[in-house]
């Protein structure tokens, strides 16, 4: 029977008959905790709006970046407004809201992986330039 798994590093929710040894959001290994209904739903919102505008997306990505102290929303509204609406285009033409900078195969396990917010965190592009795919998050300064 499937369980509900939370990563106690970023919070990130699985439901699966064993936690992943590595958490596809924020890379931290063996850091699933068994987890219930009540607690992912506190995490992730009852009242949460449907993603289904560009500011709606927007907020999304704000709310992601806002949780998490590494990273940043970038400050260029050009690129957040064109990304936004490739995501959009994604979900309308592939079903999910598919990072616009990423290639998808057509095998949904491996694509579940570039649904935006991607697990760029893990990427090597991440590690060496302090951007994900697109530039839309950056590595905030540290102070």
């Amino acid at each position: 029977m499937k369980k509900l798994w939370r990563c106690h590093v970023c919070n990130d929710i699985h439901l699966g008959n064993k936690a992943p040894e590595v958490c596809p959001t924020c890379g931290a290994k063996n850091a699933f905790v068994l987890s219930d209904i009540n607690e992912a739903m506190e995490i992730i919102g009852k009242d949460h709006s449907i993603i289904d505008t560009k500011q709606n997306v927007v907020t999304a990505w704000k709310q992601f970046s806002d949780q998490n102290p590494t990273i940043r929303l970038t400050d260029k509204t050009d690129e957040i407004e064109l990304l936004s609406k490739g995501v959009l285009e994604n979900h309308k033409n592939k079903g999910q809201r598919y990072c616009p900078c990423r290639i998808t195969t057509g095998d949904r396990q491996i694509d579940l992986n570039l649904i935006c917010p991607c697990n760029f965190l893990k990427q090597p592009v991440f590690k060496e330039t302090g951007e994900c795919w697109c530039g839309l998050f950056i590595k905030r300064d540290v102070e």
